[in-house]
């Protein structure tokens, strides 16, 4: 009787075995069919990447002059700004001008922090003939949710596209002008997503956008640094050392 049984539990866990490996063979069929249906429709035709199997060099904090201001985000990471631009407020003169239109952007709420142009807040004139913008966001999730500050490993074809079309969500109705470049970048000891591209801006304008991603096992954090493309002597070098500020407060 007992071998009886034995036999039994041989014959279904046979069973189990070949259902599992008719499964997983069936599984990889349909996945060579899907990307052979995405090679056909040209799915992988525009994938722009830069160091895709390369890690990326190490790139040093930036020291900036003593007329930046250092930020501390939700207490989690510290950033510093120029003083060429001014942090946007919910009771200044521009930002209740555009508080009931559909403007173009991230809405502004506790959840965001936005960076502008000195004297927007106040509508100066000479505000209104360039354009930047430095926005920041924070996530937090539970423990082990996001990979650690440190944790690297090569972009897949999915991670891109899936970044490039991140990129064209956040430009709302502006078109993103060829394919965002997505690569590593490496500060330190901390690893991030660099997501860079050119979109239309207003009155026919072009404008460089550069969003990062940085992961700290429980915290996301989002920062977007945008310019226009004709005022690129003003920012450029700025905005390149804005990003090399960055630092966790507590490295997980």
């Amino acid at each position: 009787m007992k071998r009886h049984n034995y036999n039994i539990a041989i014959a279904i866990t046979i069973s189990c075995i070949l259902f599992f490996i008719n499964g997983y063979h069936n599984y990889i069929k349909d996945k060579r069919k899907d990307n052979l249906e995405k090679y056909k429709a040209g799915y992988y035709d525009n994938v722009t990447v830069k160091n895709k199997n390369i890690e990326p060099s190490t790139t040093k904090n930036y020291v900036p002059p003593k007329n930046w201001t250092k930020y501390i985000i939700a207490n989690a990471f510290s950033i510093s700004v120029p003083p060429t631009v001014e942090l946007r407020k919910s009771n200044d003169s521009y930002t209740k001008d555009i508080k009931n239109l559909n403007w173009h952007g991230h809405k502004i709420n506790s959840n965001n922090v936005v960076f502008q142009q000195k004297g927007l807040s106040v509508n100066t004139p000479e505000a209104h003939q360039t354009y930047c913008r430095i926005i920041i966001d924070i996530q937090k999730g539970s423990l082990g949710e996001y990979p650690k500050f440190s944790d690297y490993e090569d972009l897949t074809i999915e991670d891109i596209h899936t970044f490039q079309e991140l990129a064209k969500q956040n430009s709302y109705e502006y078109k993103i002008l060829g394919q965002p470049e997505v690569r590593w970048i490496k500060i330190e000891d901390t690893y991030g997503i660099e997501v860079e591209y050119v979109r239309n801006g207003a009155n026919n304008s072009r404008t460089h956008v550069c969003n990062y991603y940085f992961f700290n096992d429980n915290l996301f954090a989002t920062i977007i640094l945008s310019y226009r493309q004709d005022d690129i002597r003003k920012w450029e070098t700025d905005f390149s050392n804005i990003i090399k500020t960055f630092k966790w407060n507590n490295k997980k």
